[in-house]
């Protein structure tokens, strides 16, 4: 583990230079605020507001840190936050709706010998876990929309707010469909074993399809697919919308 992360930081200062070190810094920042917050959860603090808070730390250590460029950085900062809230109030009522948040049958052996009433809610540990795994993707595209708009912008500062907007478009159609696979081969390979196993055990496809591990997976990688189709236009219209001041 320790070479691994040696490598990465040799890496990143070759290929990005000493900006490298503050891409390395604010991993390891992001990596402490992750397990601090886990601690805050066990302890028995309320996993949403931690998720919330965990959420707005996250961000702005990934985008500032990281962004040099003030208006892509403010942009991407606030479109990832409203769409992270907005995907926190949807998941609420369909993680409630869907149920599958716990254990599944397959761990009922594992478990047996262990009390289940530690006093946390699995729905919210779920709720947290899905906006975890939204967040990365949601800033990514974000960054990568604003960042394109403002190296149009730096070419024709006149652009009217419709051309720019649809600039934002083009642009985010090309990444939606790269953040998609992204998602999508995640959740894959998270579940390759277990399908794998699901079949050696004689599972007939429809019972795997509906088992509620794979669903509830699904269910992540749906709603972060809808977080990242939802910050292209947002952060298409947000952008022409910081940058009004500045050219009136």
């Amino acid at each position: 583990m320790m070479l691994l992360t040696g490598i990465l930081l040799i890496l990143l200062v070759l290929v990005c230079g000493w900006q490298g070190l503050t891409i390395f810094f604010s991993l390891g920042l992001n990596f402490v605020v992750i397990i601090l917050a886990l601690v805050l959860v066990a302890g028995g603090f309320e996993p949403l507001i931690v998720s919330g808070l965990l959420s707005l730390i996250l961000l702005a250590t990934s985008i500032f840190m990281n962004t040099k460029q003030p208006l892509t950085a403010k942009t991407a900062f606030v479109t990832s936050l409203i769409v992270v809230v907005g995907l926190l109030i949807n998941i609420v009522p369909l993680s409630q709706l869907a149920a599958t948040y716990g254990f599944g049958a397959e761990d009922a052996e594992e478990i047996e010998g262990f009390g289940l009433a530690i006093g946390l809610s699995f729905q919210k540990i779920s709720i947290m876990m899905i906006i975890l795994g939204s967040l990365g993707a949601i800033a990514e595209t974000s960054i990568a929309v604003a960042s394109g708009l403002v190296e149009i912008l730096e070419y024709d500062a006149q652009m009217g707010p419709k051309q720019l907007f649809k600039a934002g478009i083009a642009i985010g159609e090309k990444i939606i469909a790269t953040a998609f696979n992204t998602l999508f081969f995640s959740f894959f390979g998270s579940f390759l074993s277990l399908t794998m196993w699901f079949i050696q055990l004689g599972y007939p496809i429809s019972k795997i399809v509906n088992h509620k591990i794979l669903i509830g997976e699904g269910l992540a990688l749906l709603i972060g697919v809808i977080g990242v189709i939802a910050t292209v236009p947002l952060t298409s219209w947000l952008l022409n919308y910081f940058r009004k001041p500045k050219d009136e």
